[in-house]
């Protein structure tokens, strides 16, 4: 009887067990261009073309395997915390006319949509849309499979 009140004891008096942490979204990993919109208009984009993510804030494109443009002059930061999460990407970084597209994204399974401008001095998106005049980009990339 004392041992079942003991057990009982410990079970009132044990900590709420909590859910896992949420896994936040992350844009690391490879991506091949699905659809690409600039200004409301959709822009013709051939089949191939994979955007690499890296873990050390890194970002490449590749064409039929072979990198495109400047390899370790291109960087990322994103924001998972904000509500949509932010990624500002950085073409040229040692460049004096250095690129930036300042956006968000979201990633519904194996999609990603990146929405962002480049215009010097513009506010960051709010919305994943790309109107007729707005200066802003949107990417849809879907994640590469691995065999």
């Amino acid at each position: 009887m004392n041992t079942m009140l003991f057990g009982l004891t410990l079970a009132v008096a044990a900590p709420n067990l909590k859910d896992p942490p949420k896994t936040l979204p992350t844009i690391v990993g490879e991506w091949e261009v699905e659809s690409l919109t600039t200004n409301g208009m959709l822009s013709n984009t051939t089949p191939g073309l994979i955007y690499t993510f890296t873990t050390d804030g890194k970002w490449l494109i590749h064409r039929d395997g072979q990198v495109i443009g400047a390899t370790t002059n291109r960087g990322f930061t994103m924001d998972q915390k904000t509500n949509p999460p932010s990624v500002d990407l950085v073409s040229n970084s040692k460049a004096a006319n250095t690129l930036r597209l300042v956006g968000i994204f979201k990633i519904e399974k194996d999609t990603l949509t990146i929405c962002g401008t480049r215009q010097q001095g513009a506010e960051r998106p709010t919305k994943f849309e790309s109107t007729e005049g707005s200066q802003i980009t949107m990417y849809v990339l879907k994640r590469v499979k691995k065999d």
